[in-house]
């Protein structure tokens, strides 16, 4: 694989340092092939467990928003939709989705995605909801202040109102015994009242039988007594039989005698708060379940890759170099040769095995820590060479390392490993962590054969120069102590500060 030019290199930066969340995935199978790191931390994943995601399980692709988008975006290329994603905890975000389909270099068909949170809209929504609810009894408050010229009976502040929020407005005129409703009244109990104005008796018709006589009495018992204000909760038929918990707020306007002539307040629908909240319940313990099961599913097929690239390729280099080995058992005079090659097959089957457990070993980091991680390829790399290698780890230093320093630690390791391998013949090495004075020092020694550091090879060369760039974007030093015939001592100091 080609290494990217420089402004494909410069276009993966922007896409991974975007702080717009973006995620590609493949048109036809909906898997994700590529997230950036808002993505990840919008949807809860790492990268390594986002990309064994499919966009059925990101998106709730059975709501009606997401089919149209998948209809338009298949139209005309792009697309744009209110949607809920799924978080990994189960938790259900509304957000705003943008998807546009473009083809690879091998011509299939993927699409990016972008993904913004809407919460902090809805957030300021809520604010306006209350803001509207103020002005609802600010409005009551002044009808009130201006009872005894009927300023309450133009109700257009009500109407418009009602337009802006879920409540519902109501004003009865005790005197007429009729009851004006705001225009929300339908789109809330889901069906249209019989007039403008309904009696007192005709309303009371749509509550539950043991409720009305109820009602009837508290109502008596407020307009009895000299309060300004009522507050109750019933249960209201709606037409498809189901029962809407309301909660009735009003203010009590009275005449000077103080009989109580007017009520103006609000009617709030509880029941489809709780009803919404009752669903989330359900879809969240759906989602933790299918989250479960495709974590346990993504375990089985990297297990089964795993277990594919040993029978595929690693047994094949092994069962190479055992025929070579073979060979050179049998024909002495050309056994060098033979032996020769049979290294070479068995070199690259280890390499082949340290690529596949390079990848396994950032999980052990993450899980159980950078000097578990070490000890881990120490035991691998002194069962498959002829060498000791002595670890001096305190496992309380790592406790203020990032995640990323630890990776960056470890690659040090495996790279200084891989040099004395390589190139020192060595018996012993030693691998120590140490922090003095403010600094955190990793130590990689050997008694091999060393090397002039004036004059380095240019295998050699290259693994310094890996292993001091690796230093230096943490604002370390590394140090290479070594000369022809005595060993190397590998010493790279980081700032303590910088390891967080």
């Amino acid at each position: 694989m080609h290494s990217p030019s420089a402004p494909d290199h410069i276009l993966q930066q922007a896409f991974e340092n975007s702080l717009q969340a973006n995620i590609i995935s493949i048109v036809e199978s909906g898997r994700i092939i590529r997230a950036n790191r808002a993505a990840c931390r919008l949807l809860g994943y790492s990268k390594k467990d986002l990309l064994t995601k499919n966009r059925v399980e990101i998106f709730r692709i059975t709501e009606k928003n997401y089919k149209m988008m998948i209809l338009e975006r298949t139209r005309e290329g792009s697309a744009k939709a209110d949607l809920s994603i799924v978080r990994k905890d189960g938790k259900l975000w509304p957000c705003e989705i943008t998807s546009v389909i473009f083809k690879d270099t091998e011509g299939v068909k993927n699409s990016i995605t972008s993904i913004v949170d809407r919460r902090e809209r809805l957030s300021l929504q809520k604010k306006i909801d209350v803001e509207n609810e103020r002005s609802v009894a600010s409005n009551i408050i002044i009808a009130q202040s201006k009872s005894d010229s009927y300023q309450a009976e133009n109700n257009d502040w009500i109407k418009s109102i009602g337009k802006t929020t879920y409540d519902v407005t109501w004003d009865w005129d005790v005197v007429t015994n009729l009851i004006s409703f705001g225009t929300s009244y339908e789109k809330v109990f889901g069906y249209k009242l019989p007039a403008t104005k309904v009696s007192f008796e005709k309303w009371l018709s749509f509550f539950q039988p043991e409720e009305r006589e109820v009602m009837k009495k508290k109502i008596n018992k407020i307009f009895d007594s000299d309060k300004k204000n009522w507050e109750d909760n019933f249960q209201l038929i709606c037409p498809d039989g189901t029962l809407a918990h309301v909660i009735i707020r009003s203010n009590i306007l009275r005449d000077t005698t103080g009989k109580a002539i007017r009520m103006i307040g609000v009617i709030h629908d509880v029941s489809k708060m709780q009803r919404l909240e009752a669903t989330l319940d359900r879809e969240i313990r759906i989602n933790k379940s299918q989250i479960t099961e495709a974590i346990v599913e993504a375990k089985e097929m990297e297990r089964s890759d795993i277990g594919k690239e040993l029978h595929d390729n690693v047994n094949q280099l092994l069962g190479a170099s055992m025929l070579y080995l073979d060979m050179a058992r049998k024909d002495i005079k050309n056994g060098e040769i033979y032996l020769i090659h049979s290294s070479e097959y068995t070199f690259t089957a280890i390499e082949e095995i340290r690529k596949l457990t390079k990848g396994l070993m950032t999980d052990t980091i993450k899980d159980f820590g950078l000097c578990a991680a070490i000890e881990h390829i120490v035991r691998d790399t002194m069962e498959a060479y002829p060498v000791k290698i002595h670890c001096i780890l305190k496992p309380s230093l790592e406790r203020a390392m990032s995640y990323k320093f630890k990776m960056n630690a470890f690659r040090i390791v495996q790279e200084q490993l891989t040099n004395i391998l390589k190139h020192a013949g060595a018996s012993d090495i030693y691998i120590t962590m140490s922090k003095t004075s403010g600094k955190f020092t990793l130590s990689i020694a050997d008694n091999g054969i060393g090397f002039d550091n004036g004059k380095k090879s240019d295998n050699v060369g290259i693994g310094i120069s890996n292993i001091t760039s690796r230093a230096e974007f943490y604002r370390g030093k590394a140090k290479f102590i070594t000369e022809p015939g005595n060993g190397c001592n590998l010493v790279i100091t980081f700032p303590t500060a910088l390891s967080l």
